[in-house]
């Protein structure tokens, strides 16, 4: 089939409200079909069904997968959860009983060409890093998916929310990918706001005496926990389920007669600041929903939803780099690595990753070292790692020539040119000195 007229069929996981979907949707446009969908919250799949017109009430641990329609793209913003890993292998079977292992399943039997996975930004470091790892082997080691890990922030595609998720893109062939680059649009607070905004929004003045004590005693022990004022030029902290998202991204309005009654008798004083919380339909803008995107739902199921949705625009940039490579179809040079290789490549990619070169040669055996601990990886002769690198020349680059060795790797444009020059710098290497090494 020509895959410039392939129509994508998609599934959605752990669907929410079709964040996801929605941007998938409006990157790929016709070449994209949902055919089938799942979200175990009942009050996410009234707003699911609201806007996609079906309903996908269902619980992920109780499919049978062979019931599931064929299709090409899996998407899943799946819930983050430890494995029990100790003294076993960290693979396909260690993830059983968690929500990752019905996603791992379903890749498994299916096979699609392409998935996107969606998560925390802790996902990296929890437990330790040990999770992320395990998740890793799993796609690539016992699924045979090839991998792209990134991090990205709402605030650069469009959205003035400050807000980091990981994401995971995963092919079945080894294609050319590259994440999108930063739209550099500049957006505040200012742009999402609702010119009138009902009087019941506005805190009261007990309210917010209540929050200004709170900060007080928190910040008296050194804390910075409390309250937020964001103003209308900059952007807001990231949308979270609870009082505390509301109140970590009050705004500053235009200020309101005293007193407005409320349920009977009950009459509250407005605050003499103007502070309000912002309304459902500022927090939708936040994270990039379109005005005419339907909440059938109380206020209080509608904020929840909106803080564990994602941002549309950074979901619907990823589609277009996707749908990019899928079109495509240009398929990189795979080198095969052996297992001591593919444990030092993991090693300099989590190094890449945090920045944690260091200047000195001395430095830089410590952090090998440190990081072999603390990332848990199956390297146990470190003396022998430090041996094989040495042997490669990396850590006496860093001895002699640190500008240099900064300049080709540390400052690579993307972990992906760094990662396709080890690769090139393994394959030209004589690959028998190296499992000497390690014999």
């Amino acid at each position: 089939m020509n895959t410039q007229k392939k129509t994508y069929r998609a599934i959605d996981l752990f669907a929410g409200i079709g964040g996801i979907r929605l941007g998938f949707a409006q990157a790929f446009g016709e070449k994209i079909k949902f055919v089938y969908s799942n979200e175990i919250n009942k009050y996410s799949c009234e707003t699911y069904e609201a806007n996609f017109g079906e309903n996908p009430q269902g619980d992920i641990t109780k499919i049978n997968v062979s019931d599931l329609p064929d299709f090409d793209i899996l998407l899943a913003g799946f819930p983050c959860q430890a494995f029990s890993i100790a003294g076993r292998r960290r693979g396909f079977e260690d993830t059983r009983g968690t929500l990752f292992f019905n996603i791992a399943n379903i890749l498994k039997h299916k096979k699609p060409e392409a998935f996107l996975l969606e998560n925390v930004k802790h996902l990296k470091n929890h437990d330790k890093g040990r999770t992320f790892q395990v998740i890793k082997d799993v796609l690539t080691e016992d699924l045979d998916y090839f991998i792209h890990t990134k991090v990205l922030n709402a605030k650069d595609f469009g959205v003035p929310q400050n807000r980091e998720r990981i994401f995971i893109v995963g092919f079945k062939k080894n294609l050319e990918f590259h994440f999108p680059d930063p739209l550099r649009i500049e957006v505040q607070i200012e742009d999402i706001l609702e010119e009138e905004v009902d009087g019941s929004y506005y805190l009261s003045h007990e309210y917010l005496e209540g929050l200004k004590k709170h900060r007080a005693r928190h910040e008296a022990k050194g804390n910075g926990f409390g309250y937020e004022v964001i103003p209308r030029n900059e952007i807001a902290n990231a949308i979270v389920c609870g009082g505390m998202g509301k109140e970590r991204n009050l705004v500053k309005d235009k200020l309101l007669p005293n007193a407005w009654k409320k349920e009977g008798d009950d009459i509250q004083l407005r605050n003499e600041e103007g502070l309000r919380k912002m309304t459902e339909r500022e927090w939708a803008r936040l994270q990039g929903f379109p005005d005419t995107f339907k909440f059938p739902v109380s206020m209080t199921q509608t904020y929840k939803q909106l803080g564990n949705s994602v941002a549309v625009p950074v979901i619907k940039a990823l589609a277009q780099q996707i749908k990019i490579s899928l079109e495509n179809n240009v398929i990189l040079e795979t080198v095969e690595l052996n297992l001591e290789e593919k444990q030092l490549m993991t090693l300099l990619e989590r190094m890449y990753t945090r920045n944690a070169f260091t200047k000195t040669g001395v430095k830089f055996i410590d952090s090998i070292e440190n990081f072999v601990e603390k990332n848990y990886l199956r390297i146990k002769n470190i003396e022998q790692l430090i041996k094989t690198m040495e042997r490669y020349e990396i850590s006496r680059r860093i001895n002699k020539n640190q500008v240099k060795f900064s300049k080709k790797i540390i400052n690579a444009p993307n972990k992906q040119i760094f990662l396709r020059k080890l690769r090139q710098f393994f394959k030209k290497t004589e690959a028998q000195l190296f499992l000497t090494d390690f014999s």
